[in-house]
C-alpha cells in the first residue's frame, strides 16, 4: 500500500510573519545633518542675512574716564531662496492589489521604496553640489611627495607620512579664528574604502 509523501500532505505557501527587502537606515544619509531642513509657505521668497563681519574682535576699546565707548553697528542683508520641486511615483493596479498576499503589503512597501529613492537622491545631490572644488573659502590639496608646501598636505593614505590629526586641527583651527571664535561642530568624510583616491578637503571660511 502506498505511504504519503510531505508533499502531499502540504503545499508550499509564503510565509505570513517574514518578507525579505532592503533597506537603508536613513541614520546613513548625511545632506540634513550637514545642511538642516526648513518648512517655507512658497517655492521662492527672500530671507535675512546678518553680516557675520560685525562679530570679529578688535572692537572693544580702553575706556578712558569721561570718555565714550566705541560704538559698533550691524550689517544686515537678504538673500533669495528657490524650493525646486522634484517627484517620483509607483502605480499599483485595483486587481493586483485586490489578489495581493496580505502579508506583501506592496503599498506600504511602495512607499518604503520611493522615500529611499529621494533620500539617494537628496544625497547623491548634495555630494555632487558640495563635495567639489571651487564651492569652500579655503581648498587644501595633497601631495604624495611628502614634501608638501603651502595649502597642502600629504596624502592620508600615506600612513608612514601623512598626519591626518595635525591637518584637521590645523583646519579646524583657522575655520575657528576666521569665524571670530566659532568652532566647526560638523566633518564630512568619504567612506574608508575610497578614501586613498581622495586628493583635497575642503573647509568654510
Amino acid at each position: 500500500m502506498p505511504m504519503l509523501t510531505p508533499s502531499q500532505v502540504h503545499l508550499d505557501v509564503p510565509l505570513t510573519n517574514l518578507t525579505v527587502a532592503y533597506a537603508q537606515e536613513t541614520s546613513n544619509f548625511v545632506a540634513d545633518k550637514v545642511f538642516g531642513t526648513l518648512s517655507v509657505d512658497k517655492q521662492s521668497n527672500k530671507f535675512y542675512k546678518y553680516d557675520r563681519e560685525g562679530l570679529r574682535h578688535g572692537d572693544v576699546k580702553l575706556l578712558a574716564p569721561r570718555t565714550e565707548v566705541n560704538r559698533v553697528g550691524m550689517s544686515l542683508s537678504t538673500d533669495n531662496y528657490f524650493a525646486e520641486v522634484r517627484g517620483i511615483g509607483m502605480d499599483f493596479d485595483e486587481q493586483e492589489l485586490a489578489n495581493e498576499d496580505t502579508m506583501l503589503e506592496t503599498r506600504s512597501q511602495g512607499a518604503n521604496v520611493l522615500i529611499e529613492k529621494i533620500l539617494i537622491d537628496r544625497e547623491v545631490r548634495w555630494a555632487d553640489t558640495f563635495f567639489k572644488t571651487g564651492v569652500w573659502g579655503t581648498e587644501v590639496a595633497g601631495d604624495a611627495s611628502g614634501s608638501v608646501g603651502a595649502g597642502e598636505v600629504v596624502y592620508w593614505s600615506d600612513y608612514t607620512n601623512s598626519t591626518p590629526i595635525v591637518d584637521m586641527t590645523n583646519a579646524r583651527r583657522a575655520m575657528q579664528l576666521k569665524s571670530g571664535g566659532y568652532k566647526p561642530n560638523c566633518m564630512v568624510v568619504t567612506s574608508l574604502t575610497a578614501w586613498s583616491s581622495v586628493r583635497k578637503f575642503v573647509t568654510s571660511s
